[in-house]
Formats: structure tokens, C-alpha cells, sequence
């Protein structure tokens, strides 16, 4: 973070001695002259500097990244000395826009005057690489690795440096080294087993491997090169093993369930094993695999900056390379720059084996801005390559809810359903297409047979137990639904409230106040949530607490998105006419403070990023 510090000595990013040195990255602002009206040619130009860098900072922040790059270059001219802080920032942009010579002149510029920073040493050499300019990236590596121990992507990047060289002993021992830094790791195993398997080692290769094989607890990472190793070295019955314990562990997983299946035809379907493994790549000059695997790691440990840094390399040598750009652009979502992250995603064409996903998680970013007709548009797209994808469909089917087309949405459904009638996430799409519609009975009809084809659909449960108290029908049985629903999803707060809703009709106002002030601090924005809670509280006569909240939600208020939902809107309504009707009964209450009312709660999920997790993975 950038910090700019006015002070009463003359001078604007001067070299100049000063009294009490400011801090890094921390930019000095003269303003001793301000109240005379009257600036030296030196001051004006300093005055320049200032006023470009600031402009270039919030166009960066508003990733206008044009704007952005004129004028920190402008800054950059202006600046008596370069200043490392803006031509680090130059080297990225220049970089975003695939301009490697550039950015090399730029890094080369902030590493003379900053050679500590580690990220600008790393940058400098990644743009070498990536110029084809092994031999001068080399030290760079090295230097890292000397200076600062623990900076695993430069053991990385130098070993694979090697390895394009045909130099794999060097390569082995750069990854040793890495091995001893952090032996808890598994990176240095998965890059010495790729480099056993490219000198065709594969023994050493397999126990690199199995390393990295057994320390991951859901037995994924290294699997698909393990397998790969045991297939080409002819090892079909330690496959078969391997495959076996994968499934065991995850009954769905593709890979080892399609490789065993050749497998177990026998030796002759080995090469139609073979080809459901990533195949190993050539070894590139521009480093893209590797590169593109730190990026991972790097947004594994949430080094966010480092990952866009990587990314951009890759895409500056291999603009193709489109799992690059979508991670890149997932970064940019969750960083909330959803307009950049578009720009990205859309950048990848008809055609490549990532459009589908791509598509699929725009229209996601483009739903959830509420722009429902490009979204739309957008998953549209995806659905000509993909007419047969379920997913697909049901988010298709859930933006036309959005959008009230439910007549388009139930034609949809039930086509989809004379394939397939007993498909549990079809039928329940339907219910809620007719619920929406006003087609009650149908729906809970289908709900019905949505929890006989998985008695754990925590979502049907839920819904058939909410259907019986509002028509006032079976309340142990609702109650019991909502407990079936829980014993799925402990800490859901709906589930909770629909369990609280049937406790307080059924006169358990102890049990209904429990479960409702549970599920009311589990999802604090939630007003309909709020407005049961209110009202079991008023139920057991505590006032004073009932008054603090339901002031609390008055003096808020609704959003606009809040004022477009019913059900919210209702609920703020109720609210509202409870509070003056219960003041105006008992005065004294006027004086009770308003108890806050949080928009979020610290232990709510995100549920942008569950509804996202639930398009590609739900089973619901």
C-alpha cells in the first residue's frame, strides 16, 4: 500500500537528506510553498509527478489499466530518479499487455534501484525466460534461492530452466534443495518425479509420485501422473490398485474409474488406458506448464499478487492458454474487478475445451450483477456446445426464474424430465418452477418423490416441512422433516428456522426460541428469519429485546434488491406495523435502544461463492 505523507520540506521524490527518513513505499508531499501561490519550475514539475502517480494508482484501482500505464510513464519522466514503487507497476502493466521488452526495461529499472525486492527479481527473470534468455535468467534464480531460502517458485522455475537445458542432474539437485528448505512440502517431489519421468526413470519417477500421492488426504494430487508412470512402465496390477483405492476414496472420480475399465480388459486396451492421463507436455521455452502450476500454488496460499504475476507471464508467451485466463479471471471475480474478469473469460473462443466453463462463469458474474439478459446470453453460448449438460441447463432454467419466465422455465423441465423422470435435481427444479407459479400441490408433489429417490435431499425436506406449517398440516411430521434436513447440514440457518417456524406454531415457544436465535445469528440479514425470531420473542413476552431488534430494522431500512423480493419486503412490513403497534400500546418501550442490526454475520456462508460451488458440483 501506497502511502503519501505531507510534510514542510521542500521537495517531491528527491533524493535530498531528510531529518526522519519516511517509511517504504511511502511518497513525500511538499507543501511548504502551498499557501504562497508561487512554485519554482522544479516544484511544478515535482507537482506533476505527484498528480500523475495518483491518477495512475486510482485508474489501476478502477482497472482502467490504459489510463494506468500513461501516466505512470508520465510520473516515471517526470521523477528526478527513477522510483522502484513505479516501475515495478510499469513492468506489470507492460506485461497485462504482453509487452515483454518493455517490461523488461522497466523491471531492469526498479531492480537497479531496489535489488532487495524478491518479487522484482523474480519478475525480471520470468520476463528474461520468457524472451528466450535462459542464460541471463539463471543467476537471477540463483540469487533468489541464496538471498531468500524459502522462496519455493524460484527452485522451481531454475530447475525447469534446467531441464529445457537437458541438464537434469542440476535440476535434481536444485529440487533436493528445495526438499530440504521444506520437507513437510510436496512441490519438490511432484517436480523430481517430472523429472525422473522425462529422463525415463520411471522408478525413481513412481517414488516421487507415490510422495506426493499419499500426503494429499483426498488422494488426487499426483495421481493422474502416478498412473501414468505405472502404465508406461507396464505395471498394470499396481494401476489396477491405484485405481481402485482412488474410487474407494471417490466413488465419482472419472479418471480412475474410465482407466480401470480398460485396465480390466486386459493388456491389449493399456494404450486406451493411457490416453484418458494428461499427457505429459514437451518441454516448452517459455516455461508456461510450470509456471502456470505455481500460479495454482500461489493462489492456494492466497499470494494473490504473485499468482496474477505468473499468469500474465504464461499468457504473454502463450496467449492460447485458456486455463491461464480463466484462473486469472477467477482471481479478478473474487477480488470483486468482475468487469476485468469478464474481459478475460470472454477472451476465450468457441472452440477451446474451456469455453463451456468459461461461459458458464460469466454468466454466473453477470447474474449475480443482476444483469439477467446477458446472462442469459451468455449461458446460451454454452448450451449449443453443451445441449446435453444438465448443469447447464438447470442454471439456465434458474436465470429464467429470475427473469419470471416460468412458462419457458417448466417446458424446459418437464422435456428434460420425459428423458430422464426420475432425475432428483430435475424434479426439484421443476417444484420450485411451479412454486413460482403458484402450482402448490404439484409441487410438493414432486418434492415428495424427490425425497423417496434420496431420503437425505436436505433441500426437498426442507421444503415439504415449510409446505406443511404454512398450510397449517402435520406439524410433528414438519417437524420432523426439518430435523432429517439438519441431521444433513447442521448449521444451515433456513433449516433452522423452518424447524423453529413449526416449534413456535406447534406452542414450543422454548424450542422455537432456541432454534430461531440460532438460526437468526447464523444469517443475520435475513429479515424473514428476523421477523419469526421477533415473533416467538413476543410470544414469551420479552419485549424489551423484541422492541431492540425490530428497531434495529427499521432504522436500517431495505435495499433496493431487498424491496424486490416478496417475501423480504413482507417480512419488513410486518416488522414495521408490530413496532407502532406495540409502542403505541405500551409507551415505555420508546425508550429501549435499537439492538444492531449487522447486513452480514461473521459466521454466514458466502453465498455467491456456495451458489457457484453448487452449479458444478451440487447434487441438488
Amino acid at each position: 500500500m501506497v502511502s503519501v505523507v505531507c510534510v514542510a520540506s521542500t521537495g517531491c521524490m528527491r533524493r535530498g537528506p531528510q531529518p526522519e527518513p519516511p517509511p517504504e513505499n511511502t511518497i513525500v508531499v511538499d507543501v511548504a510553498n502551498a499557501s504562497t501561490g508561487t512554485f519554482t519550475a522544479q516544484e511544478r514539475r515535482e507537482s506533476s509527478a505527484m498528480h500523475h502517480f495518483l491518477v495512475g494508482q486510482l485508474s489501476l484501482n478502477d482497472q482502467d489499466y490504459n489510463t494506468a500505464l500513461e501516466n505512470f510513464s508520465a510520473a516515471a519522466e517526470l521523477a528526478d530518479e527513477p522510483v522502484p514503487l513505479i516501475h515495478a507497476k510499469l513492468a506489470d502493466l507492460y506485461l497485462r499487455f504482453g509487452e515483454l521488452d518493455k517490461a523488461l526495461a522497466s523491471a531492469s529499472t526498479a531492480l537497479n534501484e531496489n535489488p532487495s525486492d524478491p518479487s522484482v527479481r523474480l519478475l525480471y527473470a520470468g520476463v528474461l525466460e520468457a524472451l528466450g534468455r535462459d542464460a541471463e535468467a539463471e543467476p537471477h534464480y540463483k540469487k533468489l534461492i541464496e538471498d531468500f531460502p524459502g522462496k519455493f517458485d524460484a527452485y522451481v522455475l531454475l530447475s525447469n530452466l534446467y531441464v529445457k537445458q537437458g541438464r537434469f542432474q542440476l535440476s535434481i539437485d536444485t529440487l533436493k534443495q528445495l526438499e530440504r528448505v521444506d520437507p513437510s512440502d510436496s512441490l519438490a517431489h511432484y517436480y523430481l518425479g517430472r523429472t525422473f519421468e522425462l529422463m525415463e526413470r520411471y522408478p525413481q519417477a513412481e517414488a516421487e509420485y507415490m510422495k506426493v500421492f499419499e500426503a494429499d488426504p483426498t488422494l488426487n494430487r499426483g495421481s493422474v501422473e502416478l498412473l501414468r508412470v505405472l502404465l508406461r512402465n507396464k505395471k498394470t496390477d499396481r494401476a489396477k490398485a491405484l485405481c481402485e483405492r482412488m474410487l474407494h476414496k471417490d466413488p465419482s472420480n472419472a479418471i480412475a474409474r474410465k482407466v480401470l475399465g480398460h485396465l480390466m480388459l486386459g493388456e491389449a486396451k493399456l494404450d486406451e488406458a493411457l490416453k484418458h492421463l494428461v499427457v505429459l507436455e514437451g518441454l516448452e521455452a517459455d516455461a508456461s506448464d510450470t509456471r502456470f502450476k505455481i500460479a495454482l500454488i500461489q493462489m492456494e496460499k492466497r499470494n494473490f499478487d504473485e499468482a496474477v504475476r505468473e499468469l500474465n507471464l504464461v499468457l504473454a508467451t502463450k496467449p492460447e492458454h485458456s486455463e491461464a485466463r480463466y484462473y486469472l479471471a477467477s482471481i479478478y471475480a473474487g477480488n470483486g474487478k468482475r468487469q476485468e474478469a469478464l474481459k478475460e473469460l470472454f477472451l476465450i473462443e468457441r472452440g477451446d475445451p474451456m469455453f463451456v466453463k468459461a461461459r458458464t462463469f460469466s454468466a454466473f458474474i453477470l447474474r449475480q450483477d443482476n444483469d439477467l439478459k446477458r446472462a442469459r446470453k451468455v449461458i446460451l453460448e454454452a448450451r449449443e456446445v453443451e445441449p446435453d449438460n444438465k448443469n447447464l441447463l438447470l442454471y439456465y432454467v434458474l436465470i429464467m426464474r429470475d427473469l419470471k419466465e416460468y412458462e419457458e422455465a417448466e417446458e424446459l423441465m418437464r422435456e428434460a424430465l420425459k428423458r430422464d423422470p426420475n432425475d432428483e435435481r430435475l424434479l426439484f427444479n421443476l417444484a420450485l418452477v411451479l412454486h413460482e407459479r403458484g402450482a402448490e400441490p404439484e409441487a410438493l408433489g414432486l418434492m415428495e418423490k424427490v425425497v423417496e429417490l434420496n431420503p437425505r435431499n436436505s433441500d426437498a425436506l426442507n421444503y415439504l416441512a415449510y409446505g406443511l406449517i404454512e398450510r397449517g398440516h402435520d406439524l410433528n411430521r414438519a417437524q420432523d422433516l426439518a430435523r432429517r434436513a439438519l441431521e444433513v447440514k447442521p448449521q444451515d440457518p433456513f433449516y433452522l428456522d423452518t424447524l423453529g417456524w413449526a416449534q413456535l406454531k406447534a406452542g414450543k415457544l422454548a424450542d422455537a426460541e432456541a432454534s430461531l436465535s440460532k438460526a437468526a445469528t447464523l444469517a443475520s440479514d435475513d429479515l424473514v428469519i428476523l421477523d419469526h425470531y421477533i415473533e416467538v420473542l413476543l410470544a414469551l413476552k420479552k419485549f424489551e429485546k423484541a422492541v431492540g431488534l425490530m428497531k434495529g430494522v427499521v432504522d436500517r431500512g431495505l435495499t433496493d434488491e431487498e424491496k424486490e423480493d416478496e417475501d423480504t419486503l413482507a417480512a419488513y412490513q410486518r416488522i414495521r406495523d408490530r413496532l407502532k403497534t406495540i409502542l403505541a400500546e405500551q409507551p415505555k418501550l420508546k425508550t429501549v435502544e435499537k439492538s444492531a442490526f449487522n447486513t452480514t454475520s461473521e459466521t454466514s456462508p458466502d453465498h455467491s461463492m456456495l451458489e457457484w460451488e453448487m452449479l458444478m458440483t451440487s447434487t441438488q
